[in-house]
Formats: C-alpha cells, structure tokens, sequence
C-alpha cells in the first residue's frame, strides 16, 4: 500500500512539473528577451528587444544566469540594440549588486551591444561602469564581431 502510495505521488509531481514547464515556455514567448546557448561558440546570448521592465530584467538576467550555469559558461553576449525601453538606472544597480553576491560573478565576461536608440545608450554605458566595479568583465560594442572577439579573445 506505502509503495502505491509513493508510486501515486511521484506521478502527481511529474504532472505538476510537466504543467509548470508548459507555463514557464509559453510565458517566455511573450518576453522582450531570448536566450540562446550558441553551439559553434561557447557563448550564451540574451537578445532584448521592445521594453524591459526591472521584473523582466532581473528574470532574463537570472534565466541567463542559469543557463550558463548549466552549460559550464561563463560568455555572455547581450544584444541591446533593438531595446524600445531600457530599465532605469537604479534597476540597473541593484541587478548589479544581486549578480555580485554570487561567487560566479567574478567569472563572468559579458559584450553588450549598444541599442539604436540614443536615449538607451546611456543606461548600457552605466551597466559597464557599474559591472566593472563591481568585479564583472563587460564592455560595451557597436560592432557584433568586435564583441565577439573579445568575448572570445584572451583580453579584458
């Protein structure tokens, strides 16, 4: 009977997983980012586009986070360029400082690409200033190529 009983919950679990995994894949089809872990590069790239508020922010930067967990990498290529509405300031600095307090963050080497819309760019150069000082490898590129190759290249 206790081993029918285990059996019975162990099937509830697996369906409750199953169901929370359809939801999290259908709500990440309706984010302004995207998270691909590149095959032919050992990089994980977060596209934005439209806005990004601070709760979509810290939910990208957490997925992509893990992501590179998983994947043993620690290449982050974050392309802004078709951002329409870019996190404030202080979003900015206190998803700095959340990403600071895990021992993974002084491996971290991330390339932004600069947004198109001259408002946002501003922003991007703080996360570099502040990333920086808080112990993260990121710098700030027009070029894809370039951020590649630094990403990629043995330079900081």
């Amino acid at each position: 009977m206790v081993l029918l009983y285990t059996y019975y919950c162990i099937l509830e679990l697996y369906k409750f997983v199953s169901a929370q995994s359809t939801i999290s894949t259908a709500q990440s089809d309706t984010m302004p980012w995207n998270i691909t872990a590149h095959a032919e590069l050992p990089i994980i790239e977060t596209c934005y586009s439209g806005k990004l508020s601070k709760t979509e922010l810290f939910a990208a930067a957490r997925e992509t986070l893990s992501v590179g967990k998983e994947r043993s990498c620690t290449l982050f290529l974050g392309d802004c360029s078709n951002l329409d509405g870019a996190p404030s300031i202080f979003d900015l600095y206190s998803l700095a400082k959340e990403i600071s307090t895990s021992v993974y963050s002084h491996t971290l080497k991330e390339a932004l690409l600069m947004p198109k819309i001259p408002a946002f760019i501003e922003n991007v150069n703080f996360w570099e200033t502040i990333g920086r000082n808080r112990g993260f490898r990121v710098r700030v590129f027009r070029d894809r190529q370039m951020a590649l190759d630094w990403l990629t290249g043995d330079q900081d």
